[in-house]
């Protein structure tokens, strides 16, 4: 027995140079990709905190609550990465995405990328800088900025993915 067809590959066979259905399905498996990107350059990061933490408890520094809660706040940033909204809607959903929104999502998951190596080369500073004090107090600053920084992209994008 043969395989079928699927009604996207008759209509392929029937019109010439029809290949819009597929555009699009690739365009979401890219946000897909994209997502698990991001998803991972976080939790690269928060391996690095991790790191820190472990440090920073050996030499007692003061900036250990400060350090685990942006590790709490990087693991809650990276779920509802790895959990976002897919930039695919079924026949009879009510938001529709046309390949211009599809493209403004993968827009929003390149600005993440861009983020999320931020937050990973800001994690590694952070991790540098247990031993000095006065360093570590301003890392984990620049560490919660990125992370604010990160977390307006993320709820613009899941915004723009319900059709708000």
């Amino acid at each position: 027995m043969g395989k079928e067809t699927s009604i996207v590959e008759k209509l392929e066979l029937i019109v010439p140079g029809f290949h819009g259905y597929k555009k699009k399905e690739l365009l979401r498996e890219d946000d897909r990709l994209i997502r698990g990107k991001v998803a991972d350059l976080l939790g690269q990061a928060k391996r690095e905190l991790e790191r820190a933490l472990q440090r920073c408890a050996m030499v007692n520094c003061q900036q250990l609550m400060g350090i685990e809660n942006l590790r709490k706040k990087l693991m809650m940033l990276e779920s509802r990465v790895k959990h976002a909204e897919a930039g695919y809607r079924g026949y009879f959903d009510r938001v529709k995405f046309k390949e211009k929104e599809l493209e403004r999502l993968i827009e929003y998951d390149a600005k993440m990328i861009e983020l999320a190596e931020e937050i990973l080369n800001e994690a590694k500073n952070l991790n540098a800088q247990v031993a000095n004090p006065q360093a570590l107090g301003m890392a984990v600053l620049n560490f919660d900025d990125k992370l604010v920084n990160f977390e307006e992209v993320l709820n613009q994008r899941m915004s723009f993915a319900v059709g708000e």
